[in-house]
């Protein structure tokens, strides 16, 4: 064995020996601007997301052994950096579910939240321009964490979290959906 395969070997075995005991960040893939920073801990995913732009942000988690003894809470602080509000931002997982949802605090507005197994959709009445905070990443009382099912997954299983602000275009599209779902509504209760 080379010397160059031995530290590399080396470093793999120290970073899963020191990772052991919580969700391991393995990758995030985010255009240029964007930022993430890692906070989780053993049972808990939480992250800071500093929006530089509205590009998508894909986080890529694998599961440690800790992660699995319950339900794995969710919880992060999404920055705009940008300079423009956005009207919605959404949450879409992969390879894992939501067992529950959990509170999303915006500092100075109103905000509606639509959510499903795979997808947290999150409208602010104004924009936003400044920050939120989904799930409790700052432990305050009353507000609680998403919860992220784990049954039936073991340590080593992946998952990832896509976090992004819809394009205008996106939600042109989706406008029409909702008007018609609207109408239907409003023609059965007629």
């Amino acid at each position: 064995m080379t010397i160059n395969k031995f530290i590399t070997a080396g470093l793999v075995a120290l970073a899963f020996s020191t990772s052991s005991h919580a969700a391991l960040l393995v990758s995030s893939n985010s255009a240029a601007g964007n930022a993430v920073t890692d906070y989780s801990a053993a049972g808990a995913v939480s992250f800071d997301l500093a929006l530089g732009n509205f590009a998508g942000t894909t986080l890529n988690f694998v599961l440690q052994e800790a992660d699995l003894a319950g339900p794995l809470s969710l919880s992060a602080m999404v920055f705009n950096l940008s300079g423009m509000s956005f009207p919605q931002f959404n949450f879409g997982l992969q390879g894992i579910r939501f067992a529950a949802p959990g509170t999303v605090t915006a500092f100075s507005q109103d905000l509606s939240v639509n959510s499903s197994f795979y997808n947290a959709a999150i409208t602010f009445a104004n924009g936003e321009p400044a920050e939120f905070q989904f799930g409790n990443p700052t432990l305050v009382n009353g507000r609680s964490d998403w919860l992220l099912d784990t049954t039936g997954m073991r340590a080593g299983d992946t998952f990832s979290i896509v976090a992004e602000v819809p394009e205008p275009s996106t939600i042109a599209l989706m406008l029409p959906l909702l008007l018609g779902g609207l109408m239907v509504a409003r023609r059965r209760q007629g």
